[in-house]
């Protein structure tokens, strides 16, 4: 019951479901461990802590351990910055009581991937690799991305293609979590071949993966972006719909379809799609900013300012619709819209390479060589 309101974004209900659980059977973990989830996805951290510690009180397992680590991860207590070496104890803990629990390995290395400890990450991957996990398809997707990150294409290739000969051993007692992150494996190294000229090998392997997959709207949108790439207009297009009728909330496949259309010059098309798209998703920046420089491109200025103008409202933190309006204010020369637009990109990230090129190019643009290159320097330090 509480599944389903979870399912249904109604976590004040989930949480009054799991409350009345908890009062009937206050020893199952199971419950507690639900229950925790629910309170931290509300933002009530310090209750998800206290449910988590009262289900592993109960009995340990590395299901709730990985999401106390995570919680510790991502929102330690106030005013405190994550304690790293306890969040490795808990994915410790987690591997100690299930030492196959593919999803542990999967978020340790993943968080020390982000920290920058590429050879700390790839041994927990390899542990994993090594366990035989049951759950093989996400250790095996984290290596490889984590190999991908480091420009190993071939060490990458031969990881998600190793992965999947695993995972195809075991497809048909596969939960349904653990049938999305073999879809996940087969994608990524689908793209990764598309992204290397590969063509004909991305569409066999996005073929392959729709024969046990046929409703996965991610390898859909692999299987279309193929035949874009080979010019087949019609075959992607069967494709995108496909993708977007099985999930209506697929961005990417939304912009990709619009994008195909935008440059076959089927405006009108590419318009309706991008509507349906930004309909469906509203917080999806990119969808704006692909409507928007559409119509910019198509000298629909003022349609491109407001488009540019919604996109932020609805997502204020994506920093390409700020530079995309700046850059568009820039070839309409009015310098300061488009400087004060750059900046507010910059403030919101200043790790952005082109919102340090597009400011030094106002500069320059009025006259201002010497602040030009000061901008440059200061965006390279």
């Amino acid at each position: 019951w509480a599944k389903l309101e979870v399912k249904a974004e109604n976590l004040p209900k989930a949480r009054d479901i799991l409350r009345q659980g908890i009062r009937e059977f206050p020893r199952d973990k199971s419950l507690l461990q639900a229950a925790g989830k629910v309170e931290e996805r509300l933002g009530n951290y310090a209750g998800a802590r206290e449910m988590y510690s009262s289900s592993l009180s109960i009995e340990p397992s590395a299901v709730t351990l990985v999401a106390y680590a995570l919680l510790e991860l991502h929102h330690p207590s106030k005013g405190k910055p994550a304690d790293i070496g306890k969040v490795r104890k808990l994915f410790e803990e987690a591997l100690l009581v299930d030492p196959r629990h593919g999803p542990a390995y999967n978020a340790y290395g993943n968080m020390e991937l982000q920290r920058g400890d590429v050879e700390r990450a790839r041994d927990v991957f390899e542990r994993g690799v090594s366990a035989h996990c049951t759950d093989a398809a996400s250790v095996y997707h984290g290596l490889g991305k984590l190999e991908l990150s480091l420009g190993n294409t071939d060490a990458a290739r031969d990881i998600l293609q190793r992965g999947l000969t695993e995972v195809e051993k075991h497809v048909t007692m596969m939960e349904n979590n653990q049938l999305k992150r073999a879809v996940f494996l087969a994608h990524t190294l689908g793209m990764l071949e598309l992204n290397s000229n590969r063509v004909e090998k991305a569409r066999a392997i996005f073929k392959k993966g729709l024969s046990r997959h046929p409703n996965s709207s991610q390898l859909l949108l692999g299987a279309a972006m193929c035949e874009v790439k080979r010019g087949n207009e019609d075959g992607a297009r069967k494709y995108f719909e496909r993708a977007v009728n099985i999930d209506c909330k697929h961005a990417q496949a939304w912009q990709a379809w619009a994008v195909m259309e935008m440059r076959a010059g089927n405006y009108s098309v590419a318009k309706t799609l991008l509507e349906c798209g930004i309909k469906e998703v509203p917080t999806h920046g990119a969808l704006w900013q692909a409507y928007a420089t559409m119509e910019s491109r198509r000298s629909n200025v003022d349609v491109a300012r407001a488009l540019f103008a919604a996109g932020i409202n609805k997502c204020p933190d994506q920093v390409s619709l700020y530079q995309g309006w700046a850059c568009l204010e820039l070839r309409g020369q009015n310098f300061n819209r488009a400087k004060i637009l750059i900046t507010e990109a910059l403030t919101r990230d200043k790790r952005q390479g082109l919102g340090w090129l597009v400011s030094a190019r106002i500069e320059e643009k009025q006259g201002n060589d010497g602040l030009g290159a000061m901008v440059l320097r200061r965006g390279l330090e």
